[in-house]
């Protein structure tokens, strides 16, 4: 699958309102992969990308990050997201990202997961 394809793909999974989301959402959720998976698993996961995807894979680091938590995860994916205009869901109403933001994040990387599935299930060409 070319990089088009693939940003079509997860645009058309995901909703998403524009191409300049749905890169966004991809290579904020690559980075964040980046920092959780040894160099082994990014290089397997890099060989099925194509080369404008696979840039986003280089880590900063030689090992994951110990202290890369699921917070920490979810937190690169929500800063690729406008909530303008999004109501505040959390208890109190003091926290502007504490609900709904965990949510979507998590709807995203799901999004670009099932497409990055679906392109490691296919035989290499």
């Amino acid at each position: 699958m070319d990089y088009g394809r693939f940003l079509a793909e997860v645009r058309r999974r995901g909703a998403f309102n524009s191409d300049d989301e749905t890169v966004a959402v991809v290579s904020n959720v690559l980075m964040a992969v980046a920092e959780v998976l040894p160099q082994r698993e990014i290089g397997a996961i890099s060989a099925n990308l194509p080369p404008e995807l696979a840039v986003y894979l280089r880590p900063a680091h030689v090992e994951p990050d110990p202290h890369f938590d699921s917070q920490l995860f979810l937190g690169w994916v929500v800063s690729s997201f406008d909530v303008t205009g999004m109501r505040d869901k959390a208890v109190g109403g003091l926290d502007y990202y504490a609900d709904y933001s965990g949510d979507e994040a998590i709807r995203r990387c799901q999004t670009v997961f099932s497409v990055l599935k679906g392109l490691m299930d296919q035989p290499q060409q």
